[in-house]
């Protein structure tokens, strides 16, 4: 098996995965065979030890479950995959067959991050929050397009209501202030369903965006090594 098999292999096994960790994962297994070189193709085949096992491997840390690695040390396994067989002589200068393979425990991750975030806390209590204050100045500008249209569409109302009081003593004037008051409180009233229907688009969005922000540090776009 060479590199290209390897990697076909790996992606198909992977194809259950989403979109966005499979491309992550084969891009860094890619990358592990473009820093390890053509001449240590073979070398990086028999540590990973197969597409399977890799694959196995890649899962069990997405889905947070125990990767078994004892099925697949059994001696005729080992051998398919040209790994070194204890006792035997191999190629791979590793004394048993025991493949490694990268570590991408998320724990390290979640550890790693929380260090990080005690070392630069000043500065990440600053960035936390001005995001927090522009996400809040976002909201309560909404919040006050809708209560402005509305306001205009009561006020448009009340309006109306004079006017329509003001029809049987004064018809011309109470008329043309009804007309005033209808005129305003239809206008009030479509720009009111419009900001809430803007705010409906929004506020989801940014929900959803500080949600990814917040869980990206942990599962990440790329397999860290």
């Amino acid at each position: 098996m060479n590199r290209v098999e390897f990697m076909t292999e790996l992606e198909r096994l992977l194809s259950d995965l989403p979109e966005e960790e499979r491309q992550a994962a084969v891009q860094y297994y890619a990358d592990y065979f473009a820093d390890a070189g053509v001449e240590n193709e073979a070398e990086v085949i028999r540590e990973l030890g197969s597409p399977e096992k890799t694959a196995e491997s890649i899962k069990a840390d997405y889905y947070g479950r125990e990767f078994d690695e004892s099925k697949y040390d059994h001696k005729d396994y080992m051998e398919k995959y040209g790994q070194q067989v204890s006792g035997q002589a191999g190629t791979s200068g590793t004394a048993s067959g025991e493949a490694k393979k990268p570590w991408t425990s998320r724990g390290l991750k979640i550890l790693l991050i929380v260090l990080i975030a005690i070392v630069v806390w000043p500065l990440s209590l600053g960035i936390i929050c001005a995001v927090l204050g522009i996400a809040a100045t976002v909201i309560c500008f909404f919040a006050a397009l809708v209560i402005a249209a509305a306001s205009v569409m009561i006020a448009g109302g009340a309006v109306g209501v004079t006017g329509l009081l003001l029809v049987a003593s004064y018809p011309s004037a109470g008329l043309l202030t009804l007309g005033i008051g209808i005129l305003i409180f239809v206008l009030g009233l479509i720009a009111t369903v419009g900001t809430v229907k803007l705010c409906i688009i929004v506020y989801p969005a940014m929900l959803r965006g500080f949600v990814e922000l917040c869980r990206r540090p942990i599962h990440g776009k790329a397999v860290q090594r």
